[in-house]
């Protein structure tokens, strides 16, 4: 009897074991995982920030990030939507304002405001960006602005400034043209759009509902409000300089060998473009052209955020280390993009990398003197009209009616709102 009393309770020892080892193994390997689009160097620059945080913050709360590259932006996007309702969802996925139009319809995706994170030291501009009306849909990580990027040392042996207005830019480009270099090269898309337009006359949409954040977007406004067209107007004129290189891809490589004086591109190749210059040339940058005088509103923020799918404890430690001053500070330095903590502006080793490095200051002014109610937008088949409009743009270029132009790509954007809501 006593050995029967004896087996028993070695038994319950052993199975109180079996689950505290079960609850300590648990506890000792969280996992949150990371579908991510950082790509080039920036891959290892968020990589050194993962390791940091496992072997630091995650080692003391038995956390473990795993991050995994996905390909780009959209590529993640592709693959989130693919993943919805099989269970294989990641934790957190960087993707970028692409997104929002299907993350907002999404019944997997945990909003800012349910994970309970305060957002209160983060960018206006960012916030407002990735807000719609079901709360904040994702935590700004990769901000970045679209920036005017110029050869200084040619600019400066002509005596020639970077452009303000689009008129300048024109004679600009044409003062720094040759045959062998053009002065201007590239083609914008929906991201440069974003800002040519929402800038005009204060602050202005592509679409309605604010761009589509405060409810779907139902209607188009750069036709019938003249944006696009006065864009497009002053756009022709650049290009009649005969000076500018209408090239829709590898316009960095061009502007990194010295063959084209200047090249809209985001602040988030900032370090790269630097690191890649070719012939010894300084690299300028500048805020990005007004379409005209009353454009005042300044630069619609682009990069990315981070999208959470799963809502705990883990998830939501993650997310603020992410997104906490002095890893913001870190992964600007060595990328480019806007820290989106403004805490980080403040911080001493942040001021004097800005002191060393004055070109990163120039995104970061940008968007904290823009107008906090532009937003990047949410549309549909969002990359398909990003190649809409730069096949539009080359129409205009190669002679096409402007206005006929405008009806075409109205037509183009609402058919896609219209596909959208009848699906959805």
């Amino acid at each position: 009897m006593a050995n029967k009393r004896f087996i028993a309770f070695a038994l319950v020892v052993v199975a109180m074991a079996s689950v505290f080892a079960a609850g300590t193994a648990e506890k000792a390997n969280r996992t949150v995982t990371i579908w991510h689009s950082a790509q080039g160097s920036n891959t290892a620059a968020f990589e050194e920030i993962i390791d940091d945080f496992n072997s630091t913050i995650g080692k003391e709360n038995g956390i473990v990030v795993e991050a995994i590259y996905q390909g780009k932006a959209n590529d993640v996007l592709t693959k989130v939507n693919a993943a919805s309702g099989t269970g294989t969802l990641p934790d957190i996925a960087m993707m970028d304002a692409t997104a929002a139009t299907d993350m907002n319809h999404s019944e997997h995706l945990v909003t800012v405001n349910e994970l309970g994170i305060d957002t209160s030291d983060i960018l206006e501009c960012g916030i407002s960006s990735y807000t719609s009306e079901k709360g904040l849909l994702a935590l700004p990580f990769n901000a970045s602005a679209l920036l005017y990027y110029y050869n200084r040392t040619l600019y400066d042996s002509l005596g020639v400034e970077p452009p303000r207005t689009l008129d300048e830019m024109a004679e600009v480009v044409s003062r720094t043209g040759t045959a062998e270099i053009s002065g201007f090269a590239g083609v914008p898309a929906t991201f440069e759009l974003s800002t040519f337009i929402g800038a005009q006359k204060g602050c202005s949409y592509m679409l309605n509902n604010r761009n589509g954040h405060d409810g779907a977007a139902t209607e188009v406004l750069f036709g019938k409000e003249g944006t696009f067209k006065a864009f497009l107007e002053k756009w022709k004129a650049i290009y009649d300089t005969g000076r500018y290189n209408a090239i829709s891809s590898g316009v960095t490589a061009e502007f990194t060998a010295g063959r084209t004086a200047a090249m809209l591109a985001s602040s988030s190749n900032l370090a790269s473009v630097i690191a890649n210059v070719a012939g010894g040339f300084e690299v300028g940058v500048a805020k990005v052209p007004m379409v005209d005088e009353q454009a005042t509103g300044g630069t619609v923020i682009s990069g990315g955020a981070l999208f959470a799918f799963r809502n705990d404890d883990e998830v939501r430690m993650v997310l603020e280390y992410l997104v906490s001053a002095d890893v913001q500070a870190k992964w600007s330095e060595q990328t480019g993009y806007v820290p989106v903590n403004t805490k980080a502006y403040s911080t001493d080793a942040y001021r004097s990398f800005l002191e060393r490095n004055p070109l990163y200051r120039v995104a970061m002014d940008s968007l904290l003197d823009s107008d906090a109610g532009l937003a990047n937008v949410w549309v549909p088949s969002a990359y398909s009209i990003y190649y809409s409009f730069q096949s539009t743009i080359v129409d205009v270029l190669n002679g096409k009616d402007i206005d006929t132009a405008v009806d075409e790509m109205v037509a183009i954007v609402d058919g896609a709102i219209a596909a959208y809501a009848s699906q959805n």
